[in-house]
């Protein structure tokens, strides 16, 4: 089955649809990597962004913009679920995600703004690890859901 892009109807994000082994319903679309999870939004946000194009060596400008403004609607939507939920470390985190972000400057080129954004990025998760530590589960793991993504080729920190 050829991999497509999708927009989910579970989590909201756009992913690549039948992955290697991914079990398929019967009217032939994938399910949900995130369909059960806690928080599923969430971490389909930060994982768009964790193997955007922004991250790639063949980056461009718009790429880096459009990661920006994914990166706002993501903490946004962090905002949002700490309005009904106490945990302070979370807080914490989100705010230095916000920091990185504001700090950011206007062109969004210079390998000072990508540190930044990836910095931001690095906060979210810990935002998302946070909450999901304070309902007993495990971490997220962005590695776990590869395959729904074009992340063949994504430079992580070790080649930046």
């Amino acid at each position: 089955m050829p991999t497509r892009r999708v927009s989910c109807r579970v989590c909201g994000t756009e992913h690549l649809f039948a992955p290697r082994g991914a079990p398929s319903s019967s009217g032939g679309e994938g399910t949900c990597p995130y369909a059960g999870s806690a928080y599923p939004g969430l971490r389909a946000g930060h994982d768009q962004l964790y193997f955007g194009p922004w991250r790639r060596m063949d980056a461009t400008r718009i790429d880096v913009r459009q990661a920006r403004h994914g990166l706002e609607r993501l903490l946004r939507a962090i905002a949002g679920v700490l309005e009904s939920e106490d945990v302070p470390a979370a807080r914490r985190d989100l705010n230095k995600a916000f920091e990185a972000v504001y700090s950011l400057g206007p062109d969004e080129e210079g390998p000072r703004d990508l540190l930044l954004l990836d910095h931001a990025l690095s906060y979210a998760h810990r935002v998302i690890g946070d909450l999901l530590h304070e309902k007993g589960l495990p971490p997220h793991a962005p590695s776990d859901f590869a395959a729904w993504y074009d992340a063949g080729d994504v430079p992580f920190r070790e080649e930046w």
